[in-house]
């Protein structure tokens, strides 16, 4: 025992000690401190858009209002792209192009009209190679400036008219254009559509010879404000109250298809404007003018 008697008590002794550090506490873990929850955003509410803007023909539609109907084109004066064919232009016209009601629907030119007629009879002559007589010179300027009847008669007669139409609707691609029927004579009766005119007035610097361009157009800068017959011309595009307007052609009648007509054509700034407007008969002419100018006006605040 004596022998085993040391060791035991030295064993045992470690082992005492071996409990005593096992039992010793822990050091403290250093405290954790949360970190505070990060705060979803809310995202705030976009505020809302503004309506958008009516296009100017339908600006043009709204200002003219409910005592008769109307259709508006408003489009690019000048096509971006090198001259081209008719077609080439009213393509390129389309771009941009806003319209309101019927454009395609045909409705009776009135004097819109001696347009075609103009372009027709200068271009047939120089077809010929013969000089426009000073008389129809005169003729041509008396009918668009200040829609002289007699002038567009004599001329519609001396040139035959429906075949001078037919080859203006030839050469500028027109759709919806014809000549009256069934009075050849009636050159008011003829129908057109403001597609067409869009794009008789969108071609006329490419499809016409450029002397007979500027000569149509340099008339329909020179518009009158009284027509020859009398009738206060100074309505929609030629309305005081517009501005910017560098040519344009008026029309009306009383009455087709139990309707009467009054329509403003033209040119204005980087834009060609078309209304072409239709009332019951009997609306007082002071109505009907007042109605397009306010759809003129509206139609270039655009």
């Amino acid at each position: 025992m004596a022998r085993w008697g040391g060791r035991v008590v030295a064993l045992t002794t470690a082992l005492v000690a071996g409990l005593l550090v096992e039992a010793a506490p822990a050091a403290a873990a250093p405290a954790v401190v949360p970190l505070p929850r990060p705060t979803a955003e809310v995202p705030s509410t976009p505020a809302p858009l503004p309506p958008p803007s009516p296009s100017p023909a339908a600006a043009a539609q709204a200002a003219f209002g409910p005592v008769g109907s109307l259709v508006a084109v408003v489009a690019p004066a000048d096509p971006a792209d090198p001259p081209g064919t008719s077609a080439d232009a009213a393509a390129r016209a389309g771009e941009g192009t806003s319209v309101a009601g019927d454009a395609t629907s045909p409705v009776p030119t009135a004097s819109l009209v001696k347009l075609y007629l103009a372009e027709g009879v200068l271009t047939a002559a120089r077809d010929a190679g013969t000089a426009l007589p000073p008389e129809d010179l005169a003729r041509v300027e008396a009918m668009l400036t200040s829609s002289d009847d007699p002038s567009a008669s004599e001329l519609w007669v001396s040139y035959d008219g429906p075949a001078v139409l037919a080859d203006v609707v030839g050469r500028y691609g027109l759709t919806a254009t014809t000549p009256p029927s069934p009075d050849p004579g009636a050159w008011g009766s003829s129908r057109t559509s403001a597609a067409d005119l869009l794009r008789f007035l969108t071609a006329l610097p490419e499809v016409a010879h450029p002397d007979d361009a500027a000569l149509v157009l340099g008339a329909l800068g020179r518009a009158t404000p009284t027509g020859a017959d009398g009738f206060d011309q100074s309505f929609g595009l030629l309305s005081p109250a517009v501005a910017g307007v560098e040519a344009a052609k008026q029309g009306w009648m009383c009455c087709v298809d139990d309707v009467a007509h009054l329509h403003s054509v033209g040119l204005a700034g980087d834009r060609v404007v078309v209304l072409l407007a239709a009332f019951p008969p009997g609306t007082d002419w002071a109505v009907a003018r007042a109605a397009l100018d306010a759809a003129a006006a509206a139609a270039l605040s655009r």
